[in-house]
């Protein structure tokens, strides 16, 4: 955070991770530095759903499908 400064994402913004696609659901700042979550901002995400992937609609061919294991 320091290295690179706060960056905030709004609640909708789409994230690419290793490949996996996800929607910013929430995020806390937190200060809490003896907490669960220690001092900073806390994004959490959700797997984007199948309809709202607009990644793989764009590019089905490179954003497929895992197969099912």
């Amino acid at each position: 955070m320091q290295e690179h400064g706060l960056l905030n994402l709004p609640v909708g913004t789409g994230v690419l991770l290793r490949g996996d696609r996800y929607r910013v659901v929430g995020s806390w700042f937190s200060y809490d530095h003896h907490g669960v979550f220690a001092d900073g901002l806390h994004i959490f995400l959700e797997p984007v759903a199948e309809e709202y992937d607009r990644l793989r609609h764009l590019a089905p061919d490179y954003y497929r499908q895992e197969p099912d294991a």
